[in-house]
Parts: structure tokens; C-alpha cells; sequence
């Protein structure tokens, strides 16, 4: 019995080793556990494995896989595996596998500001990154093969490149890890360093070559563009680190404004020299602010619900609704995609509208600051109208295009933290440097 009971000893003890052996402490571990709760201004201050953040009117039941993947490794690291396992059991809830690769994708769209327009299921590398590492951590904590094999399939997401669904974006010899995958390219610092991280993290875990050649070509990419990032603004009194590399397009924007009754609207064209930008009201889509141009459309807006009028060919329209909203306006919007887009239609820009009225409305555009008015739109008595408007130069003559990157202040301490911990892990001396420019 004796035998028995020193023989069992041994191969707990030998089990324990095993899993310790490999258990080298995540490059992410500081940084997680130093202010846990993390991200509160975006989960919440909860410690709960509930996917949903609802930190906003935008996000409102808006179900994150990031918030259960960060709220896992926090767990982790904490020893705190019962909850760490409720998490993995919700995170699963969001799994998919695609081109080799496990992914765990977003199952509600995300439209912020423009270019960071994403449609349901969409990827993030800084879930992949946080996932990667829950699962190493929870591989090393347990000594089973379910995490470290999960480990492994999100480690293949990483070599899916953007346009096939993945969240790598392939520069020559170089890579960016895209937290919002779209066609332009955004490079979001704090996620791209997050899922350069658990990169590395992964190739001492696996001891695969191949993951740490490929988070070298992404510290590559870091090491050539960083100085991007570092941009100074008159409040600060040092460099601050931009939030991202995002491209800027400048919407111009119009409202009805101070109407009467009700107007009827069928269709709106802007257009100028070599320019035209339109809305089809009533269609599917003429509120997808995606698109050229659109309707902003909110409960808070004088926009109806799209109406069809059979008698009319293409005969979708919307009501503009006096004092149906909040705001008490129907606004709608028009791209201007460069600075030389915008001086020609500083040259002469016409506004083109057919719409049915009961009532009046007055047609405003602003300069970012004041609205003008454009005309005021006259009762038709029950007819289909077509009108042209030019639109004063005085409306546009303090517009500028938008060049400056924009920051978030919540983000100046992840940035230039994480940007230390990856110039660690990769013995980057460019990445050290900035970092410590950017140490406030």
C-alpha cells in the first residue's frame, strides 16, 4: 500500500514538473494584473464573464468575445480557475473556424467613425492575442491538452490575411495585426502590440520557429512605421501616441431643418465637377453610413420608416416628420474622400432633391461649426417635385480636409507600456526607444 501510495506521489509529482516546466510567466502577465479590472471604461468595472458591454447608446447589448477572453486570462493569472473556466465556456459561444484557423468572431456589426465599419462575423487581433494567451495560461495551470490544442488553432489564425477573413494584413516582407480588419488600412497600436506579444509568448511555448519568424516581421513593421504614432498636441506637454494609422475622409453635412407638416423624400444628388454622390431613400441600405452617402437615421432624428409609393417608379421615400425627434432635424451626409476633392467642390456644388410636400422645410448644410441655409423647400399639393439648389461657397470656404491622427487619452499608458514589453520580448532597441519618449 506503501508502494502504491509513493508510486501515485511520483506521478503527481512528475505531472506538476511537467506543467511547471513549461510554464514560463506571460510577457502579459504585469500588465493584466497591475489594474484588474481592466479596460473599465469599455467592460465595465464587473469581473464577470458576461459578453455583453453596453458601455454606450452605440454599444448597447453589443456582445464582445474580447471582454470574455480578458476577463478569462485576468481569472488565470489570478488562480482563479473556476471563473476562469465559466469564461472559456461563454468565449466558446463565439467560435469559428475558418481557412485553417480558430477564430472568435464578433456576431454583432460594429460602425464607429469611419473607416472602422465592420459587418457581423468580423475578427479582431486583439481578441485573437488575449485569447491566445488565455489559453496558454490555462494549458500551463492545468497540464491539459484541450488549451494548449486551442492554443494551437488560434496561433494558424494568425497567418489568415485580412482579405480571407483573418486579421493579418501582409506588408512585403512585413505584417500589421489588424484590430478592425477592413480594406483600408488602419493598424490600430494597441492591438497590433497585444497580438505581437502573445506571438511571442506562443513561439516559447510551443517552441515553433515559425510564430516567432512571423511576430519578427510584425516588430519589423512596428519598427519601421512607430515614428507615425508619436504626434504632440498643445495640451500635453510632451509626445502622445496617436490611437492609429487610420486614413480620414471629411463628411459633409445637411439637414431638414424647421419643418412643417410633413415632407416626403425620394432621392438626393450632390453633385460638382467630376463628383456625384446620391441616396436612394426608402432603400435597404440609405441609412448605411458605409456607403458615399446616407441618412443618419436614430430615434433622436425627424426621419420616418422607409415607405414605398407604388404609383411611382423607384418610389421608395421617407417622411421628414416635424418635431418627431429629440434633435428635431433629418440630417444626411455626403463624403468627401481628399483635399482636392473638397477644393473642387469649393469651385461649385449643386444639390439635387425630389420630394413631395404637405409642408416646408428649410435644406441647411454646415461648415463643421455653423449651418447654413440652402433654400426652403415650398408645398407641392400632392405632387412629385424635382429641385436644384447651389450651394454657397460661404458654406464651404472654412471646411479643411482632416489630416491629423486621431488619440485617445485611455490609451497613452497601454501604448507605451505594451510598446516596452514588446521591445523586450523582441530586443528591439528602435522600440525601446520609444517607448521611453513616450513614458509620461
Amino acid at each position: 500500500m506503501l508502494a502504491k501510495s509513493k508510486v501515485t506521489l511520483c506521478l503527481l509529482l512528475m505531472v506538476f514538473f511537467c506543467v511547471s516546466a513549461e510554464a514560463q510567466e506571460s510577457s502579459l502577465y504585469t500588465f493584466y494584473t497591475e489594474s484588474s479590472p481592466n479596460y473599465p471604461w469599455a467592460f465595465g468595472n464587473d469581473r464577470n464573464c458576461d459578453p455583453v458591454v453596453g458601455m454606450s447608446s452605440r454599444t448597447k447589448n453589443f456582445k464582445s468575445p474580447s471582454k470574455l477572453a480578458v476577463r478569462g486570462l485576468e481569472a488565470a493569472f489570478a488562480n482563479d480557475l473556476a471563473s476562469a473556466v465559466a469564461c472559456e465556456e461563454k468565449l466558446r459561444e463565439f467560435e469559428k473556424e475558418s481557412e485553417g484557423g480558430l477564430f472568435y468572431a464578433f456576431k454583432d456589426d460594429y460602425i464607429d467613425a469611419w473607416p472602422f465599419h465592420l459587418k457581423a462575423p468580423w475578427v479582431s487581433a486583439f481578441t485573437q492575442g488575449v485569447a491566445l494567451e488565455f489559453y496558454m495560461e490555462m494549458a500551463k495551470k492545468t497540464g491539459k491538452t484541450y488549451y494548449k490544442d486551442k492554443a494551437e488553432k488560434i496561433y494558424l489564425a494568425y497567418f489568415v490575411p485580412v482579405d480571407k477573413g483573418g486579421f493579418t494584413r501582409f506588408v512585403g516582407k512585413t505584417v500589421i495585426f489588424e484590430e478592425y480588419p477592413v480594406s483600408e488600412r488602419i493598424a490600430v497600436l494597441n492591438g497590433n502590440l497585444i497580438a505581437t506579444i502573445a506571438l511571442y509568448d506562443y513561439a516559447d511555448f510551443s517552441r515553433k520557429s515559425k510564430a516567432r519568424q512571423l511576430a519578427r516581421r510584425s516588430v519589423s513593421w512596428l519598427e519601421n512605421n512607430i515614428q507615425s504614432y508619436v504626434i504632440t498636441r498643445p495640451e500635453y506637454s510632451g509626445p502622445i501616441s496617436a490611437y492609429s494609422l487610420a486614413p480620414s475622409r471629411l463628411d459633409l453635412l445637411f439637414r431638414f431643418y424647421l419643418t412643417k407638416e410633413s415632407v416626403d423624400v425620394f432621392s438626393i444628388v450632390l453633385a460638382g465637377q467630376g463628383i456625384s454622390r446620391s441616396i436612394r431613400l426608402g432603400d435597404a441600405a440609405d441609412h448605411d453610413t458605409t456607403r458615399e452617402a446616407s441618412l443618419i437615421v436614430s430615434p433622436d432624428m425627424n426621419w420616418s420608416v422607409p415607405y414605398n409609393d407604388s404609383k411611382q417608379k423607384d418610389g421608395g421615400y421617407r417622411k421628414v416628420v416635424q418635431d418627431s425627434g429629440s434633435f428635431n432635424h433629418a440630417p444626411f451626409r455626403m463624403e468627401i474622400k481628399s483635399s482636392e476633392e473638397l477644393n473642387s467642390l469649393k469651385k461649385g456644388i449643386s444639390l439635387e432633391l425630389v420630394y413631395r410636400a404637405q409642408g416646408s422645410t428649410d435644406v441647411q448644410v454646415s461648415d463643421g461649426k455653423t449651418f447654413y441655409k440652402i433654400s426652403t423647400l415650398a408645398p407641392t399639393n400632392g405632387k412629385i417635385e424635382t429641385v436644384r439648389f447651389d450651394i454657397p461657397q460661404a458654406a464651404l470656404s472654412n471646411l479643411t480636409f482632416p489630416t491629423a491622427l486621431k488619440y485617445n487619452a485611455l490609451y497613452f499608458s497601454h501604448n507605451q507600456k505594451l510598446l516596452g514589453i514588446v521591445a523586450e520580448v523582441s530586443a528591439s532597441k528602435v522600440l525601446k526607444q520609444y517607448s521611453e519618449l513616450l513614458s509620461r
